[in-house]
């Protein structure tokens, strides 16, 4: 099945990510590598504005979460940009398709990661930090 000038059958096939010379890309996945490249760049600046702003707000646990995904990011793009250089020039071992199926993997890895992070250890942070300041309220200050 041919939709978007993609067979969708040679990609669930295992020759078709193990290929190491697998040729010249597409001008649509040209534009679909840098829009996920911009994409990924865009969101990291973001994230870094964001915990700027956190942090002058003294919301520290927070604006380390933010860090997590800001280095998410950036590793991302800067690994998905020596994928794309690679892919670009044709070099036959590091332009092979499955560099671009391990970066996928350990994306949604990390992602994975990131996601238990908010929903796990996050709330648990941010509870301990209110017992906290409940507690210091009661001590004398200096």
């Amino acid at each position: 099945m041919v939709f978007l000038g993609i067979d969708w059958g040679k990609i669930f096939s295992a020759p078709f990510w193990l290929d190491v010379a697998p040729g010249d890309l597409s001008d649509f996945f040209e534009k679909m590598f840098l829009a996920a490249l911009i994409i990924c760049y865009v969101f990291y600046g973001a994230s870094k504005l964001g915990e700027k702003r956190l942090i002058a707000k003294r919301s520290f646990i927070v604006a380390k979460f933010l860090n997590k995904i800001g280095n998410f990011l950036l590793t991302m793009a800067v690994s998905f940009t020596f994928i794309f250089f690679f892919r670009y020039e044709a070099i036959p071992f590091l332009g092979g398709r499955f560099w671009v199926l391990i970066w996928i993997i350990i994306g949604i890895i990390w992602l994975g990661y990131l996601i238990w992070y908010f929903q796990k250890v996050l709330p648990k942070q941010k509870q301990a930090l209110e017992q906290k300041n409940k507690l210091k309220k009661y001590l004398p200050k200096k």
